[in-house]
Parts: C-alpha cells; structure tokens; sequence
C-alpha cells in the first residue's frame, strides 16, 4: 500500500513538474528568453517623430520588447541630424535613423547594425507652378522623367535639411541635370520649418520628406524629381553607439530581432500598418490624414526576413558613402572607416533566428 501512494505521488509530482514547465514555456519570449521583468534589458532607444520610428512605438505599445527580454526607453529626437550630435554623448544605445548615419560611421563614432526601412518614395523635390525648372524635362536620357536643367535651375534657392535624406535625395537631383553645389544657393532648416517656408512662399524648389511632400502634392505644387525618378534606393538604418557595440551586443541582436517581428506582423496586415503609423504621429502631437497616411506606408516598406536580402546588407551605405564623397561631401579617406562599422554579423544573426511562432 505504502508502495500505491509512493508512486501515486510520484505521477502527481511529474504532473506539477510538467505543468510549471509549460508555465515556464509560456512565460518564455519569442525567442526563448524569461520574461521576468526584473531581468529586462534595459535599451535606449533614440526615435524620431516621424514614421521612420512608428515599428518601435507599436513594439512599446503592446511589449513586445519585454517578450524579447528588453525595456526599451524612447529618447526623442527632430531628426537625424540631433541624433548624430549626441552619438558619443552616452544619451542612447541605437538610434531608427535615416541618412545621418554616414557621420559618425566616417568619424569613427558609430556602427550601422541594420536596416529597417526600404523606401521606394516619400522623398521628393517640388517646384512651384510657374517655375521656369518646370520648361525642361528629361534633360539627361537617364532620367526622363526629371524637371530641370543648369539653365532653368542656375540661381535658383533650394529649401532642405541637411545631412538627411533629403539632402542626399537634392544633390542626386542637381547632379542628374548637370548642376553644381556653388551653381544654386542652397537654404537648411528643419523638415515642417523648411515646408511651412515654401509654403509661405520662400524658395524656388524645397526637397521634401514624408509626410511633408505628400502635402505638398495635395497643395498642387509640381513634383521635379523623386527617389523612383532618380532611380535611388534608400535605406533607414539601425545605428549603434560604439559603447553599445561593444558593451550591449546582446540586446542589440535582441531588438534587431523584435523589430523584425514587429515588421513581420506590420508588413502582413495593411491596416495594422496605417493604424500603428497613425499612432505613433499622435502621440509625436502630429495628426495626418488618412489618405497621405496611407501613401506613407505603401511607400516605405517594413524589412522583413521574406522581402529583404541579408547578402546585400551593407551594399547601401558603401553605394552611399561613394556618392558622398565623390560630390565632396565626406572627404575620400574616410571611406575605409564607413566599411569597417558596417556590423553584418548582429544583423545576420538576428535575421536567422526564427521567432517561435513562425
């Protein structure tokens, strides 16, 4: 009889051990990790207010971050440009950005770890109306479908924020129409400043970013030139710190990781897309209409382990680095430096750890 309860006991202790494992299971992330607040890794994280960093608001918004066994801490930013001010002040960890990221790679500052982003629009440069750029286009056979020429754009006054994207996108345009730096007189400020002072009339042309240059459509105002036209392909990037790099690359992969996630669910329900975009505009105390909205995230495509090539990653921002500094924006020496803080391997290993539920 003592033998029936010992192994009765037995088989109750196996089912108590097997449920707390399935407890256990349960409580584990996506990855495999506990999801033990208190063992959470903490992560700063700095964010700009514009769709570039909508993915991180939906991964804090429905903790995400903590089911890959991370805290991360928003640290707010204008743009790009900010974020790299800071890189080596020990404000953040990685940063969502776009082209400023070119910097601190050529400075020896920082480490680009991912991309995250494909843009295939949203980039674009307007002119008014009555603009004589308007009188030529497909000036260059390679780009047919661009506004302009040294005639009709010499002198003019062109309104962008500098080392951004739209910088990059506004010196592709002056070069595909045969157009030099000193030939054109170029005005910085902030990307709402820069289109509210086209707007209000200052400036012969202004290189506009999302969601500005989708209003700047629906004002009537000409598009010139864009990414598609110029047959530019452009990237936002995962940029590190160098103390990060060195110190947090564990929870550097983990986010790579959760932001991919994010992007798998994102890219695979439309109006999940729309909705989380929308969100993250309003909490940044931006409302955007739902038409410009939508526009937005048909252009800029989530990265995601289906739709992008890991053995391409890189590719970009050596492609870039060139351009820069072949129209004297970087000097030349320092592309070597650009090479060698392209990280393939985090990013690599963050794309070829499958989430559970895939």
């Amino acid at each position: 009889m003592k033998r029936k309860v010992l192994l009765l006991g037995s088989v109750i202790l196996a089912i108590g051990i097997f449920a707390c494992g399935r407890n256990v299971t349960d409580d584990m992330d996506r990855q495999g990790r506990p999801a033990d607040k208190e063992e959470l890794a903490e992560l700063r994280v700095a964010v700009q207010q514009y769709y570039i960093s909508s993915p991180v608001g939906y991964i804090m918004e429905h903790g995400l971050d903590e089911e890959f066994g991370l805290k991360l801490v928003p640290v707010e930013y204008p743009s790009g440009a900010e974020q790299i001010v800071d890189i080596e002040k020990d404000k953040y960890d990685v940063a969502t950005t776009g082209a400023a990221f070119l910097y601190p790679l050529v400075e020896n500052k920082g480490v680009v770890i991912g991309e995250h982003i494909r843009s295939t629009g949203g980039d674009a440069v307007y002119a008014r109306n009555s603009s004589r750029i308007l009188d030529v286009k497909g000036f260059n056979p390679t780009y047919p479908q661009v506004y302009g020429d040294l005639d009709t754009v010499k002198g003019c006054r062109i309104l962008m924020k500098s080392n951004t994207t739209q910088q990059y996108l506004g010196m592709k345009w002056l070069e595909s129409i045969g157009v030099k730096k000193g030939s054109v007189k170029l005005a910085y400020g902030d990307f709402q400043d820069t289109y509210n002072r086209f707007l209000d009339g200052e400036g012969d042309a202004v290189v506009l970013s999302a969601p500005y240059s989708y209003m700047a459509l629906k004002e009537g105002f000409k598009k010139v030139a864009d990414t598609e036209s110029l047959h530019t392909e452009i990237y936002e990037v995962i940029l590190a710190t160098k103390k990060a790099h060195e110190e947090k690359r564990e929870s550097l992969v983990r986010f790579m990781e959760c932001l991919l996630y994010a992007n798998e669910i994102l890219e695979a329900d439309s109006r999940e897309k729309a909705a989380s975009g929308e969100s993250w505009y309003l909490k940044q105390g931006q409302s955007v209409s739902k038409d410009i909205l939508e526009m937005e995230c048909k252009d800029k495509i989530l990265v995601t382990r289906k739709n992008y090539d890991i053995e391409k990653f890189g590719d970009f921002e050596i492609k870039y680095a060139e351009y820069m500094a072949a129209i004297g924006n970087i000097p030349p020496l320092g592309l070597p430096n650009v090479d060698k803080n392209v990280d393939r391997e985090l990013f690599r290993e963050a794309f070829e750890t499958q989430n559970r539920g895939n």
